[in-house]
């Protein structure tokens, strides 16, 4: 048996076979993390690192020694700057690793009260009432649930409404929804310094898009000065969304199957 195997490992054919599917292999990973990072910060790093590679790789070939030398020793430093630079985006791309869920889950569409927060969007929106949403998906939120007061409460338009009322105590922050339920309001999010942020965006938006940079949540907010609906998905923003789109883009996001989707048809 062990003599069939190493036959097959050592001939010609699986040795062809295994170099492609190496190649294909390591470029599907660069792929998904240039995908990845291209609506993030760490996108002008990665183009910084593949010039300083071909600026090794030119000095090798021609070899310029004193430029070889050189960046041989910067490399090193460069590794911890990134760590620490980029924490946020490394710690979520290594969560992805092990989000996606492929099972689809069809009760969701059952138990989830998606009509209660739709209904508390439009009403929010028509009022222009500024508020956020943050729907747990597959990443605990449980740290930014502790950073605001806890409620676990049932999900209903009217509590949502009376939470983001302009004179509420908790109407500042955002409310964090997880497992079908509040489980906090008021919370605090990280903000983020996206391009995909304009002028006119506040930092409600800010929080809204930080958050859904660092995690998979799915994140809607209203603006209080347009009234604007306004989705925060994988790192992606989607404002403006049409009243009439709003319920299928929440059911798309969050279906298992399409949850990590790159578009969204919102013409």
């Amino acid at each position: 048996m062990e003599n069939i195997y190493d036959t097959i490992i050592n001939s010609a054919p699986w040795e062809y076979i295994r170099n492609i599917l190496d190649i294909l292999i390591v470029a599907a990973i660069f792929y998904w993390v240039y995908v990845f990072l291209t609506n993030t910060r760490a996108i002008q790093l990665l183009k910084g690192i593949i010039i300083i590679f071909i600026v090794a790789i030119i000095s090798s070939l021609l070899r310029l020694d004193t430029l070889d030398w050189l960046i041989k020793n910067i490399t090193s430093y460069v590794v911890i700057t990134v760590v620490i630079l980029f924490q946020p985006e490394l710690r979520r791309l290594i969560t992805q690793f092990g989000q996606r869920n492929w099972i689809s889950n069809e009760s969701m569409k059952e138990t989830f009260p998606l009509d209660e927060i739709v209904n508390s969007l439009l009403a929010l929106s028509e009022e222009k009432v500024g508020a956020i949403i943050v729907i747990e998906r597959n990443t605990g939120l449980r740290s930014y649930i502790e950073s605001g007061v806890i409620i676990d409460s049932v999900i209903t338009e009217e509590f949502i409404r009376t939470i983001f009322y302009p004179l509420a105590p908790l109407h500042d922050g955002a409310i964090i929804i997880e497992n079908g339920r509040i489980a906090a309001a008021a919370c605090y999010l990280p903000l983020s310094d996206s391009k995909q942020l304009k002028k006119q965006h506040g930092a409600r938006h800010r929080a809204a898009l930080g958050i859904a940079e660092e995690t998979d949540a799915l994140v809607l907010t209203v603006s209080e000065e347009t009234g604007g609906i306004t989705m925060m998905v994988n790192g992606k923003m989607f404002p403006k969304i049409k009243v009439s789109l709003l319920k299928n883009m929440i059911l798309y996001f969050m279906n298992p199957k399409t949850a990590y989707e790159e578009s969204y048809n919102i013409k």
